[in-house]
């Protein structure tokens, strides 16, 4: 049975978001986050971010260097003073030619920590693409202070 041409461009629209979940399946909430390195908290709106990294990220970005290979920044987006979802960012290099940002893949999950699979991470990547100069990462500075 052959495809028509025609449907191609179809299948490919539908395929996208599968592509994307199976891209950043691989980024997780790192255990017991909230207990490791909380270095900001951003407030936009009626919108509080509390951002975690490891120390190896924080000693990384104070000594000017790229954020080392498996670091992970996790942001609890709370509203109204609730958790509303726990947003992830990865680093690894084999990631390098998926992201249009470096070598990050992001992951949103919901409250209680499962997957948020309407989300595919690449309004994450287009965002955080536009801060190259700091590793991706809008927040670097804060690392640094």
């Amino acid at each position: 049975m052959r495809l028509s041409t025609a449907l191609l461009p179809g299948l490919l629209v539908l395929a996208s978001p599968l592509l994307a979940q199976m891209i950043n399946a691989d980024v997780t909430i790192p255990e017991g986050y909230r207990d490791g390195d909380h270095y900001t908290t951003v407030t936009r709106g009626g919108i509080t971010e509390e951002i975690y990294t490891s120390a190896e990220a924080i000693a990384a970005a104070r000594a000017g260097q790229p954020f080392p290979e498996g670091t992970r920044i996790t942001m609890d987006d709370l509203r109204d003073g609730a958790l509303y979802r726990i947003l992830v960012m990865e680093k690894r290099a084999d990631w390098s030619d998926l992201s249009v940002a470096g070598s990050w893949q992001f992951r949103e999950f919901a409250p209680d920590g499962s997957p948020d699979l309407r989300q595919d991470g690449s309004r994450c990547q287009a965002c955080h693409a536009s801060q190259q100069q700091s590793d991706y990462v809008f927040t670097r500075d804060r690392m640094i202070d």
